[in-house]
Parts: C-alpha cells; sequence; structure tokens
C-alpha cells in the first residue's frame, strides 16, 4: 500500500472551496436530497477540523483516525467492502480500546447518503467522551423519530418508525452478517436506516449500525435524519414522483 501526504497540503483548499460551496436550492426533505457528490469531503474535512489525521491509498481509499488511533473511519469509494441490495458502502467508522485490537462495533453508509446525516454521525463519535463501553445513551435512537411525528410500524411497534409518505424508515432488529459487531454473542439486533421514494424502485441510501454501536451515536444520526431543515444542493437530485419541495437559497 502506498500512501500520500495525509490529505493535509490540499486541507485549506478543499476547506475554503466547500465553505464557499452553497447551492442555489434549498431542498426538503433532506432524507432524500442526495449529496452532491461531497459525501467523501464533507465528512473528512469535519474529521480533519477536529484534529483527526486522514492519508490516502493509491486506491483512492481514505484512512481516518483520532491522535489515539481508537477511533476511526474509512471512505472507500473505489473499493468497497460491503453491499447493502447491490448498493457500495462507501463509509466505514468503528472504535477500539487498542489500536491493535478488533473494532467494537462498526458503522456504515452508502454512497448516496445524504453528507449531513454522516457528518452527524461521524462528529458525534469524535467529540463523544467515550464510545468503547460505560455510555449513559440519555435518549434512544428513535426518540427523535417518534418527536418528528414519524409514524412507528404498528406490526413492530417502537422499534421502527416511518417518514411521511413512508420514503424513509429506521428499525432496531435483526442485523445481516455483513454488519461485524465485536459482541460475540450471535443474533444481537442493530439499527439500519433506508430511503425509498416508491415501493418498486430500488432503496436510494442505506445506513446499519452494528449492535454495540453506542446509542448516543446513532441518535446523532437520527436527529440529523428527522429533522426538517432544507439543506443546500448545488445538483437536484431525481424526483420521479414529485416527492420534494425545492426553492431557490437567494
Amino acid at each position: 500500500m502506498s500512501s500520500t501526504d495525509p490529505d493535509q497540503a490540499a486541507g485549506s483548499q478543499r476547506t475554503s472551496a466547500l465553505a464557499a460551496d452553497v447551492g442555489p436550492y434549498l431542498v426538503s426533505p433532506r432524507y432524500l436530497a442526495g449529496n452532491d457528490g461531497l459525501l467523501g469531503d464533507r465528512v473528512t474535512e469535519a474529521l480533519v477540523d477536529v484534529g483527526w489525521s486522514c492519508w490516502t491509498t493509491r486506491t483512492r481509499t481514505r484512512h481516518l483516525l483520532d491522535a489515539d488511533q481508537l477511533r476511526g473511519a474509512e471512505w472507500l469509494s473505489g473499493h468497497p467492502n460491503v453491499l447493502f441490495d447491490g448498493d457500495p458502502v462507501v463509509w466505514e467508522f468503528f472504535a477500539r480500546t487498542e489500536v491493535a485490537a478488533p473494532p467494537l462495533w462498526n458503522a456504515y453508509f452508502t454512497a448516496r447518503v445524504p453528507h449531513e446525516l454522516v457528518t452527524a454521525f461521524a462528529t458525534a463519535l469524535a467529540t463523544a467522551p467515550d464510545v468503547t463501553g460505560g455510555i449513559e445513551p440519555g435518549r434512544t435512537p428513535l426518540e427523535p423519530l417518534a418527536d418528528a411525528r414519524w409514524s412507528t410500524d404498528p406490526t413492530d411497534a417502537g422499534n421502527t418508525y416511518y417518514a411521511p409518505k413512508l420514503q424513509a424508515w429506521v428499525t432496531y432488529g435483526a442485523v445481516s452478517e455483513a454488519i461485524e459487531d465485536g459482541n460475540p454473542i450471535p443474533g444481537l439486533p442493530g439499527y439500519l436506516a433506508w430511503a425509498q421514494t416508491d415501493d418498486h424502485l430500488p432503496h436510494q441510501w442505506c445506513a446499519a449500525f452494528s449492535p454495540s454501536t453506542p446509542q448516543e451515536l446513532v441518535a446523532a444520526f437520527t436527529t440529523a435524519l428527522a429533522d426538517p431543515t432544507p439543506v443546500s444542493r448545488s445538483v437536484l437530485p431525481q424526483d420521479p414522483g414529485g416527492h420534494l419541495t425545492i426553492r431557490l437559497s437567494r
């Protein structure tokens, strides 16, 4: 593996370019808004800004680590390790207790997740006092959805919530074996999230959190997911069903 400069030479250029990149459109709901192709750079910027190191391999994989190298993220746009319904996972996050130890948990995001949602998770990972154990979760990850008046599934009350018009949902339940976790007990539940404009269409994006992922971090994601605030976009996503509300930002 060959590594380049840890993105620091281009860091200030990326930061200024992204800061100036305010799209002409305000789009809602945000879970259908796409990400303007900025998912890799927006999340990287957020982590580098709080002091994480970043380096990129010749295969375009980015590796980001905190100062202790116990919290990490990988941008895998060139060589994804996991597919969800054929959709490649491009961001993976983890935490561990020792540098040489395997991850205690993993979180996964596919390529079209709105970058605001992943950035919220990444920021929570970077700033939480402890992400390996002993966390008092406070609000559970599904409470922000209930507060936003998402509907609970009558067949799985309290464990699955749907956005208005059923175009996004989050469920707490069984996860695929592809979702790796450090807990050796089989069959533990985790959190899964999707967006889909219509039943007959593929998922627009998927996110998954292995069973040991701290609830505090998943709640940061679901809070951003349920936030009704429109997001800025330069490129409008396809909207065959007329589901988006769009207005000019200026």
